[in-house]
């Protein structure tokens, strides 16, 4: 006699079954087009960093920091800081913007951006956190930003044992600017190769990332799924749910 309640228990649970498999799949996907845009928005941001009219402003902002020697840097008042620094620390706050919304991977800029950002940052420090700035309230994205890529840095220097105080001495702001100084009419080569550095770097965890969960959605498919398997595709919905609710 065939048992009609156990064939339906079965059959309520290889839709269940099912179901959370589409749905991990479905999130896998969006997560794979978020991944791509996120390359493609790097490459833009960083299409503007070397364009010559930001190089230009990058090597304006080191001329009016630089004493005329070279060898130490002039001096500011939070009253009157140099015009030029608005206009790069303003892409660094829209880089910051860009990364809380999800459109930039924090890593990925990190690996781009930070030793550029992070100079200016630091000489401009007082304008950017003193409550007694004027411009405090505007750069709160790129303050959230750098904390951010302070970490990635000091977590690979202390497994790397160097020195993290290095970062922030005023030979380290010197060398930059100086730098910046002579980078005109470069074609837009930088410290190092960082546009295919950072889209080589963020093609190859995007790959890295879509191999492990296209694996764990076929076991779910397969019926061999571990709770790890199930595990990583729950994630994966349940942030693309949190980034569409945060842009909603």
């Amino acid at each position: 006699m065939v048992n009609w309640t156990e064939i339906e228990a079965i059959a309520n649970s290889c839709l269940v079954l099912t179901s959370a498999s589409a749905i991990g799949y479905a999130g896998l996907q969006l997560k794979h087009e978020r991944q791509y845009r996120s390359v493609a928005n790097l490459e833009k941001q960083l299409g503007f960093f070397q364009s010559e009219q930001f190089v230009a402003t990058r090597r304006r902002l080191a001329l009016e920091r630089l004493q005329e020697d070279g060898h130490s840097l002039r001096e500011w008042d939070l009253e009157d800081p140099p015009v030029s620094a608005f206009e790069v620390l303003d892409f660094y706050e829209h880089i910051g913007l860009l990364v809380k919304k999800g459109h930039l991977d924090v890593y990925d800029v990190w690996h781009t951006f930070y030793e550029w950002a992070q100079p200016v940052y630091v000489d401009m420090q007082t304008m950017i956190e003193s409550e007694e700035s004027a411009y405090v309230d505007h750069y709160s994205d790129l303050r959230a930003l750098m904390r951010q890529m302070d970490d990635i840095q000091l977590k690979r220097m202390h497994a790397n044992k160097s020195n993290h105080w290095a970062l922030w001495t005023p030979e380290r702001i010197l060398e930059h600017y100086r730098y910046e100084t002579e980078i005109a009419g470069k074609s837009g080569r930088g410290k190092r190769s960082v546009e295919r550095r950072a889209q080589r770097e963020a093609e190859r965890r995007a790959e890295a990332e879509r191999v492990d969960l296209d694996a764990a959605a076929l076991a779910v498919l397969d019926g061999e799924a571990t709770v790890a398997d199930e595990a990583k595709l729950r994630e994966s919905v349940e942030r693309r749910r949190e980034q569409e609710a945060q842009r909603a």
